[in-house]
């Protein structure tokens, strides 16, 4: 099994688990309700990075011009297909790979979703845990790859929603704690700025300047972002474009 199939066999095993950290489950609501609020019952062209199982589809979909998920995982990407086509959801498409090397149309979208921490996992796979310094952190190229295409699949004025962890102790402690109880061993030292497990999972805590940093190789200036807190581990950064 190389990198790729095991680290998407422990995000559906962490996706799928019943288990929560509070201060997880606590900054998933807070980021549903901010986006429920705004964008539920509107006419939208929506992009859904890392779509999971659908939840947000099935939230949001049915007013939606069209609602299209992206996931690298064929099970997860399984799990939003068949919610959807169940909802009677056809507007709402799957799909499946490297959002890397996904072919998006210019100014497209009004609105990229990237929640629940997921923004945090994209980076050049390597089980070498010294490729990932803080340089690397402060400007990686996996990240920039993906979101970069997302950013520029937005309208003029369209909006990019980001979930990250802060880097923060108490944001550790949860990614971890998380992390054991689905079934996954930590092999980054306490006080690194990300997590990795045995399985290939990795998640990166964020500062403001590492995100402004990151955001800035595809052109995104400060004046374009805003932290919104949800809790004391976790931000929903909002990108205008």
């Amino acid at each position: 099994m190389d990198i790729q199939q095991t680290e998407d066999k422990a995000v559906q095993q962490t996706l799928l688990s019943t288990y929560c950290p509070a201060p997880i489950k606590d900054a998933r609501e807070k980021q549903d309700a901010i986006l429920i609020e705004r964008f539920k019952g509107g006419s939208y062209k929506i992009a859904d990075l890392g779509c999971g199982d659908g939840y947000h589809g099935a939230i949001f979909a049915p007013t939606c011009e069209c609602y299209h998920g992206f996931d690298i995982a064929p099970e997860i990407a399984a799990l939003a297909e068949a919610r959807w086509r169940e909802d009677g959801l056809e507007h709402a498409s799957v799909f499946v790979g490297d959002a890397a090397n996904v072919q998006l149309r210019k100014e497209f979208y009004d609105l990229v979703f990237c929640l629940y921490f997921t923004p945090g996992n994209f980076r050049d796979k390597s089980e070498e845990l010294g490729m990932y310094s803080d340089e690397y952190l402060d400007h990686n190229p996996g990240f920039i790859r993906v979101m970069s295409k997302f950013y520029h699949a937005l309208k003029p004025g369209g909006r990019m929603f980001l979930t990250v962890y802060r880097d923060v102790p108490e944001a550790e402690e949860s990614q971890i704690d998380f992390y054991l109880h689905t079934g996954q061993h930590v092999v980054t030292p306490k006080g690194s700025r990300f997590v990795m497990t045995k399985e290939n999972f990795w998640s990166v805590r964020w500062t403001r300047e590492s995100m402004l940093s990151n955001l800035s190789g595809f052109g995104v200036s400060a004046d374009q972002v805003s932290f919104n807190e949800l809790n004391h581990i976790a931000w929903l950064v909002e990108i205008e474009k």
